[in-house]
């Protein structure tokens, strides 16, 4: 507490004054070296860093209010208790236990002297089952006078252990050391620790506790690192940032977006028989929740895939995609019924779905984020790009507990489920898988635009209603209101811009990508030519194709600055648009059977592949060994009630 004495002398302002008047509340200030008088608000001064009085005073502190709070009922009790005698043996007063009025204890209150007053009550103490000394009750009045009731509580009781004891700093030191070592370890017993503490404290001559007094030390020192439980829990509390925590409140959609790709806990089926874990690749907006995109993968993204799929199709709705209502359709046509919803419910929610144009992105530092394609892609897009720091999840933490909420709401109800973790796993996943990629990604999409897009969320509230928790929706709704950002759309142009690119030239029957041949009208000039585009182009023309709709390409014609759109010359034959993968499939067995080739087979393939029926035996055990996994069996899929749809039939030859 801080105190101004009437002719006291004090430090201020780098100078030494004495108080030499009062007049309400300013100060009259004396200076020692120029014996002037300067007039000081009483508040300036003792709100001034600078100020310091020569004679410290003795005001009491506040620091030990709360002491009876921190005391065990039965120490409280008795320091109650004796605080009672103490005040009656100062003033002669003592308020009874009920609260009533102040009793005047005729014993302790005789004697005109505090010594007469404390020799009767150690009298009147005598008698009791707590009987007090004289010589301890005047050490009791002496410790109550400058420290109020903290004086009269037992020391031992409010003693401050510190960490680890009263144990040699050396030997802390030496644990904590061993403990850190133990985060990439794998996990083992305490007993180890130990083991390994005391052979290196003997080594530098430091003194070791015994075994018991060792296992305690580790333990306290060993809280909250986990190093005796899972490895993953361990390393994950490692990567903690040794700072305060930060926090980034978006005030405006699309201001900060993260995205991250995972292994998903669902075993598909691959177009060529073969199961597998498919990579998702997601981005949310932190400031509603909303999932902008959510797209599967058969294999390790690429980051061409992340530049054509995520950031392409985050900025165009899922009806505006060329394909993707065929796509919905081939799935209603194969999934049992019901589980796609009708086109006018799908429509209705795709069309309250918000479009966000992100402006930042937070990403880690993997290979797909990092290289040139995603790099340049988002420089196009004028979207700044925020690395992650080295090994910590946390930065990005909204799109890693994002994928637990995949897992929880839309996986785990899908045949093939692997679970978290080895712990979580069945006997046999991949034999449990019955959906194919498309299946899957179609099914994602709904439950996006379903499910996510309008469950309320906790962390979406707004000022007005602190209770009330919003959907992303909601969330999209009240903030476009207070800061609207113009709905961004990627044209037809900047749509083909992200796709894969390759050269071909123009023949007489059109362009060859992939063994299939694309043609039509538009390029009939370009057959023969050479485009006069050097270097890695060698006069060929630039072409670009949707790795997961490859019924059609886009031809570029850099003379009149357009993209020509070149169907598959056999793509009205097939159900739905097809994938790269499924291309590469129907190929490779295409070529394995024995025949001229021919685009009839390859439909044939096709055909066969998007309705996931017929798949031969012999199919099966090349899959077999080429992926080393169980592929399921067709009569597994079939017994488990979930393809029973008509088969769709196949071209005849």
């Amino acid at each position: 507490m801080k105190s101004a004495r009437l002719h006291g002398h004090i430090d201020f302002d780098g100078d030494s004054f004495q108080i030499v008047a009062q007049k309400g509340a300013r100060l009259a200030l004396k200076s020692q070296t120029t014996n002037r008088i300067r007039h000081v608000a009483l508040v300036d001064l003792l709100g001034d860093d600078s100020y310091e009085p020569h004679e410290q005073e003795t005001a009491p502190s506040l620091e030990d209010l709360a002491v009876l709070e921190r005391l065990d009922p039965d120490t409280r009790r008795h320091t109650e208790w004796l605080a009672g005698h103490i005040t009656d043996i100062i003033d002669g007063n003592r308020r009874s236990e009920s609260g009533d009025d102040a009793e005047v204890s005729s014993k302790s209150n005789r004697g005109p002297t505090l010594a007469d007053r404390i020799d009767a009550k150690a009298q009147e103490l005598a008698t009791t089952d707590t009987p007090i000394a004289p010589r301890t009750l005047r050490k009791y009045v002496t410790n109550y006078r400058q420290c109020g009731l903290v004086g009269l509580v037992d020391g031992r009781k409010t003693r401050v252990r510190p960490p680890g004891g009263f144990q040699d700093m050396r030997l802390l030191t030496l644990i904590e050391a061993v403990l850190d070592e133990q985060t990439d370890k794998s996990t083992g017993t305490m007993s180890r620790v130990v083991t390994i503490v005391s052979s290196r404290a003997t080594q530098i001559g430091v003194p070791v506790p015994s075994r018991s007094t060792m296992y305690r030390i580790i333990s306290e020192s060993a809280r909250d690192r986990h190093s005796f439980g899972p490895a993953t829990t361990r390393r994950s509390n490692a990567r903690r940032p040794k700072r305060t925590y930060g926090r980034r409140t978006p005030m405006r959609p699309g201001e900060l977006v993260e995205i991250d790709s995972t292994k998903l806990d669902l075993m598909v089926v691959y177009p060529d028989g073969t199961t597998g874990r498919p990579e998702l690749t997601t981005m949310i907006d932190l400031a509603t929740r909303t999932l902008c995109a959510a797209v599967l993968f058969p294999e390790a993204t690429t980051g061409i895939d992340v530049a054509a799929h995520v950031l392409a199709r985050s900025l165009a709705p899922l009806s505006m995609q060329p394909g993707w209502g065929q796509e919905v359709a081939l799935s209603r046509s194969v999934l049992p019924a019901g589980m796609i919803e009708p086109d006018a419910t799908l429509h209705d929610h795709i069309a309250a779905r918000p479009l966000i144009y992100p402006e930042t992105i937070t990403i880690d530092r993997g290979k797909v984020f990092t290289g040139s394609v995603f790099q340049m892609a988002c420089e196009r897009l004028q979207i700044s790009v925020i690395p992650a720091p080295p090994a910590t999840p946390t930065a990005k933490l909204h799109i890693e507990r994002q994928s637990g909420s995949v897992h929880d709401g839309f996986v785990q109800y899908l045949h093939g489920f692997v679970g978290r973790d080895v712990a979580r796993r069945g006997v046999d996943p991949a034999r449990d898988a019955i959906w194919t990629l498309q299946q899957v990604q179609s099914l994602l999409d709904q439950w996006i635009v379903l499910d996510w897009q309008n469950r309320p969320r906790k962390a979406l509230v707004i000022p007005g209603m602190p209770k009330k928790a919003l959907t992303p929706n909601e969330m999209y709704t009240a903030l476009s209101t207070i800061s609207p950002t113009p709905p961004v759309a990627l044209t037809r142009q900047d749509y083909i811009a992200l796709l894969p690119m390759e050269w071909r030239t123009v023949q007489q029957y059109g362009i060859n990508l992939g063994g299939l041949h694309y043609d039509c009208d538009e390029i009939h000039a370009f057959r023969g030519q050479r485009s006069g585009i050097r270097g890695k182009a060698n006069d060929r023309w630039e072409v670009r194709y949707d790795p997961g709709r490859m019924q059609v390409v886009y031809f570029r014609d850099h003379i009149e600055g357009q993209w020509i759109e070149g169907p598959w010359t056999l793509a009205d034959r097939v159900l739905a648009p097809f994938s790269k993968a499924v291309l590469g499939a129907a190929l490779r067995v295409t070529r394995q059977k024995t025949g001229p080739f021919s685009g009839a087979k390859v439909i044939e393939e096709i055909l066969r592949i998007q309705s996931g029926i017929d798949v031969s035996a012999t199919e099966r055990r090349a899959a077999r060994r080429r992926s080393g996994t169980t592929v399921p069996e067709l009569e597994v899929v079939e017994d488990r009630g979930l393809a029973k749809e008509p088969a769709v039939p196949r071209p005849k030859k």
